[in-house]
């Protein structure tokens, strides 16, 4: 477990608010299951859910691979410094990370091995390759440490993905109900049978359907 600096201070009321608001804007689905999960554990998905915008987006902004190695190993070194005890970098993501393996509620090596994930797929121009599963698996421990449900979510986490991407049309394996600890995580891998269709679903449809996914936790 990290240890938080001393002279660390947390992020504000404002800070928190503009992470949350940033991941509703790049990544609406995962920001509409964690608004069923209690405070504290919806903070630290949010946090979650922002370093992974950063890591996925530096497909986005450098193309060669050494550049992008660089943009990676920001991060982990980053995340090196807080398990470390040092100070956290100043960037708002570093910040809400640092309070996020302070309080034990992620390890550093499971973020780790997510920049590992999203560099290989980088590397390998394959966005198959992006850790979806491993994302998710993060997310479900989160909420609940034991839940017993790994295998489901390495099979759902990647065809969620693709349907997402429009990579496929493949509604992708049927799952067990999720446990209902979990489905702050989970619930809105059920949009995979509208990005299935030919309209994609908007705002409305999407919070019925997540909404939908925490009740029954059929996703």
């Amino acid at each position: 477990m990290g240890i938080m600096n001393p002279e660390t201070t947390s992020l504000s009321e404002s800070q928190w608010r503009a992470i949350d608001a940033r991941v509703r804007r790049v990544d609406e689905d995962r920001w509409l299951s964690s608004r069923y999960a209690p405070k504290t554990a919806r903070s630290s998905l949010i946090a979650l859910y922002a370093l992974t915008y950063e890591l996925a987006r530096i497909r986005l902004v450098v193309t060669e691979q050494t550049l992008g190695a660089i943009r990676f190993q920001w991060w982990r070194d980053a995340i090196e410094e807080i398990e470390a005890g040092s100070p956290p970098r100043q960037h708002d993501v570093a910040l809400a990370i640092n309070e996020v393996i302070a309080g034990g509620v992620v390890k550093s090596a499971s973020l780790q091995k997510l920049i590992d994930g999203y560099q290989a797929a980088f590397e390998a121009a394959d966005r198959d390759q992006e850790p979806e599963a491993w994302l998710a698996s993060i997310a479900a421990n989160i909420l609940a440490p034991a839940h017993g449900w790994g295998q489901y979510l390495r099979d759902v986490a990647p065809a969620f993905a693709a349907t997402r991407r429009s990579d496929s049309k493949a509604f992708g394996p049927h799952v067990k109900t999720a446990p209902a600890a979990i489905r702050p995580a989970v619930a809105h891998f059920r949009l995979r049978k509208h990005y299935i269709a030919e309209k994609p679903p908007g705002l409305m449809l999407k919070r019925f359907s997540v909404m939908r996914g925490i009740m029954s936790g059929r996703v």
